[in-house]
């Protein structure tokens, strides 16, 4: 191989690299809100792309399942699960596995998904699901979105950093 052909291989590669870049161009968000619900929307749609580009590091993520209550009558919500995520790599294989389970109620289609603003002042209601990571919560704006009902109610919840507008925090059961 000479250089010729390896200054052509680079420039080709820089090429498709800056095309590929440009397909795949992620709009900026100005409001919080903005960026929770294209999260979500994301999610429904299993855009790994996006969803990267619109978190922030650390990353947690905190899954708490279902359980029959200890009478046997109704269900209480399980052991937390809490994973931290400090490089993109390891956040893109586990997003990827996430959105093949995991939707949001949408009203009309994957697109009208509509996040619900909960002010710091009711992060108590969720004393349950945030338990003694609340206080990581409070740094930023957090949105509630429904996943649906069964015997329970299944809701996704989303942190996102006030300065930067990334997502940093997901909860989900």
């Amino acid at each position: 191989m000479n250089i010729k052909s390896i200054i052509n291989k680079a420039a080709m590669c820089f090429f498709l690299m800056t095309f590929l870049n440009a397909c795949v161009a992620i709009p900026e968000f100005t409001t919080s809100g903005e960026v929770a619900n294209q999260f979500a929307k994301a999610i429904n749609k299993n855009d790994t792309q996006i969803l990267i580009a619109l978190s922030g590091f650390p990353f947690y993520a905190y899954n708490q399942e279902w359980e029959t209550s200890n009478d046997g009558y109704g269900f209480v919500l399980g052991e937390r699960d809490r994973r931290v995520f400090e490089k993109n790599e390891k956040l893109s294989v586990y997003l990827r596995e996430l959105t093949e389970e995991l939707k949001v109620d949408s009203v009309d289609s994957v697109d009208s998904v509509d996040g619900e603003y909960i002010p710091v002042e009711e992060y108590s209601r969720f004393h349950n699901e945030f338990g003694s990571y609340a206080v990581q919560w409070e740094s930023q704006d957090v949105y509630l979105f429904l996943r649906g009902m069964g015997g329970v109610e299944h809701i996704v919840i989303l942190g996102v950093n006030r300065k930067t507008k990334k997502i940093e925090q997901i909860y989900f059961n």
